[in-house]
């Protein structure tokens, strides 16, 4: 009796979905795409836009085995992930076998458990091309991108859609820091008593004028200020106590759970995606049984099906108390409007998978994330936070001072999801009243720098990344390990720091390709690809006006760009004495030269940072 054959992408899914389904079925995998482009030619024809696919020169001993089994199969079904890299994969697998889609079977599932898996098996749909079409219109773009503008930098170097994108954004933000010109400022606070007990009030109004962010500018009125308010009485006027619910964070997608992991585990956003692979794909438990303990992993919707909250709400009701249980459960909606594909979002498969009694079947860091998205889905599925917020105003004269507590009077869902709240005076009395009056005890001054914009980490420059709708939840990883790989950035204590090489790639590409690197642009474009994907646009049409464009840039660039970027070339460093002093140490200043160009700093250098930006009165004379 024949079988009928599956087809997947990995062996631990295959073995997962083998138990399930049992002997009847035949369950082997392709071990991921067994077609692509050719890796040694262009493979596009850029008059039609028809791609040339081959198969994979490490793929054609599976291919062929695939065949074998297809041909003593009664009945062929595609189980490959639920997403365009999936579903194509399911398409060139069919080709490969000599099969049209009317001939075989998509099955498809967001988590590898006996219902779901059971439930596509008896649904089988057929592949979408729709699908299958925007991967093809991505890959195609990503293809001329590469492969015409990577020649133009030299050997060994490369540039793409999104890839571009990122490194522009990390080298902006490191000119914008090099550039950044630190301002003083001063903060003035004063220090009361009530019943034993000190606490700060800080000066926050001047002859009812709002005192702005960050502080007071002005040193000469810092003095004067502190002259009138010393040693006086305030009054109390007014003591406001107020209550807000905050609300759970929501479950975990892709860009979330890669920044989080990034946060608190210290993950690369890669290591997150395989370690959340395995989870997905099945752990092997008791009875040598593999089950999956999260759903899909590439995904950017926060929703959760009706089953999965009926299943947390028993569980948080038995383990945490009536209390905990929101009267309705909670819905959460994408951030970004372009959320793909109806997936849920990263949750446990069975919320009684405790993380501790699953502990004895995972790796360190496999538990480490699966406990991360377990709290986060149960933690999702409980009440708000509720946060009490005490606030005292207290007058002398023209000045307004204020302090702030806040606590937490019900933990709600920070039971499981621990979060951070700006505490504010622990000492701030609550018995205090209007009217009262507090000799000030204390007068303090802090004196305080403006700070430059933060580098980019991992966690933040995905959230930058998705905050525009550049990429998607599988181009994110690949897009930081390539940036990484070809030294076009470093990553230090954490945060990403341009190579010369990067700025310059970064450079040339804003000089003859702006569109390349355009945030605008590129979020523009995966928004077309989504419509590709929703059958609401021709993947054709769409590649054709991109290279109408593309190629004029091309040949002005190919004409004009002389630099060989292969060859990194240290710059010459001369500086420049001025006549000048440093006004924060009284060391000399002299013009220094950076690979973001001439600035003035201090020759106290690294102990004294003071820079500033170069006026075009300043010289070598310093006149």
């Amino acid at each position: 009796m024949k079988k009928k054959f599956v087809i997947v992408e990995s062996p631990a899914k295959a073995r997962t979905i083998g138990h399930i389904l049992g002997s009847q079925y035949t369950v082997k995998a392709t071990l991921g795409h067994i077609m692509d482009l050719p890796e040694d030619d262009f493979g596009v024809d850029l008059e039609t836009f028809t791609p040339v696919y081959t198969i994979l020169p490490k793929k054609k001993k599976i291919v062929a085995y695939l065949k074998k089994i297809a041909e003593n199969s009664d009945s062929i079904y595609l189980a490959t992930d639920e997403d365009r890299e999936g579903e194509a994969i399911a398409w060139h697998t069919t080709n490969v076998l000599g099969k049209n889609i009317e001939e075989v079977k998509r099955v498809a599932f967001h988590e590898i458990t006996k219902p779901a898996v059971l439930e596509a098996f008896n649904n089988p749909r057929k592949i979408d091309i729709n699908l299958v079409s925007a991967q093809q219109a991505r890959r195609i773009l990503d293809r001329i991108v590469g492969y015409k503008l990577s020649p133009l930098l030299g050997r060994h170097l490369s540039a793409g859609r999104v890839q571009s994108v990122a490194l522009q954004l990390i080298v902006a933000r490191e000119k914008e820091i090099q550039n950044f010109v630190p301002q003083l400022y001063w903060v003035i606070k004063i220090v009361v008593e009530h019943n034993g007990k000190l606490f700060q009030m800080q000066l926050i109004k001047v002859h009812n004028e709002k005192i702005k962010s960050p502080g007071i500018l002005e040193k000469e009125k810092v003095q004067q200020y502190l002259n009138e308010i010393d040693h006086k009485i305030v009054t109390i006027v007014d003591v406001e106590k107020k209550e807000k619910n905050t609300g759970p964070y929501p479950p975990f997608i892709t860009s979330s759970l890669q920044q989080e992991a990034s946060t608190k585990l210290g993950f690369s956003s890669m290591k997150t995606m395989q370690i959340a692979q395995q989870l997905y794909e099945g752990i092997v438990l008791d009875k040598k049984t593999s089950v999956g303990l999260i759903t899909y992993m590439r995904t950017d919707s926060p929703s959760v099906s009706k089953l999965a909250q009926t299943q947390a709400a028993k569980f948080i009701y038995e383990n945490y108390g009536k209390q905990y249980v929101p009267d309705r459960p909670p819905h959460y909606t994408a951030r970004v409007s372009s959320a793909q594909e109806a997936h849920e979002a990263i949750r446990p498969t069975h919320v009684n998978f405790v993380p501790e009694e699953m502990k004895k079947y995972l790796t360190t860091e496999q538990f480490a994330l699966y406990k991360m998205i377990w709290e986060r889905f149960v933690s999702s599925q409980m009440t708000p936070a509720r946060i009490q917020t005490l606030t005292i105003r207290a007058t002398v004269d023209q000045f307004e001072f204020e302090a702030t507590k806040s606590e937490i009077i019900f933990d709600g869902f920070t039971k499981l999801w621990k979060i951070n709240i700006d505490s504010g005076e622990e000492n701030l009395p609550s018995d205090i009243t209007i009217g009262q009056t507090i000799k000030i005890k204390d007068v303090k001054v802090e004196e305080k720098k403006t700070e430059p914009p933060p580098r980019y980490t991992e966690a933040s420059l995905i959230r930058t990344l998705e905050k525009f709708g550049i990429g998607r939840p599988s181009t994110y990883a690949p897009t930081i390990a390539t940036l990484l790989k070809r030294r076009y950035v470093r990553k230090q204590k954490k945060v990403f720091i341009p190579e010369k090489l990067g700025i310059d790639v970064s450079d040339a590409l804003s000089k003859y390709f702006p569109d390349v690197i355009n945030v605008e642009f590129t979020a523009k474009m995966e928004q077309q690809l989504d419509e590709i994907a929703e059958g609401k646009r021709d993947w054709i049409s769409l590649l054709k006006e991109f290279y109408d464009s593309f190629k004029l840039s091309l040949e002005r660039a190919s004409n004009e760009i002389k630099i060989d970027f292969s060859t990194e070339k240290k710059d010459t460093k001369i500086n420049e004495k001025l006549e000048r002093i440093c006004p924060e140490c009284g060391k000399s200043l002299i013009i220094r030269t950076s690979k973001f160009g001439k600035f003035i700093g201090c020759t106290g250098f690294p102990k004294c940072r003071y820079k500033e930006k170069i006026k075009n009165n300043d010289n070598h004379s310093g006149n």
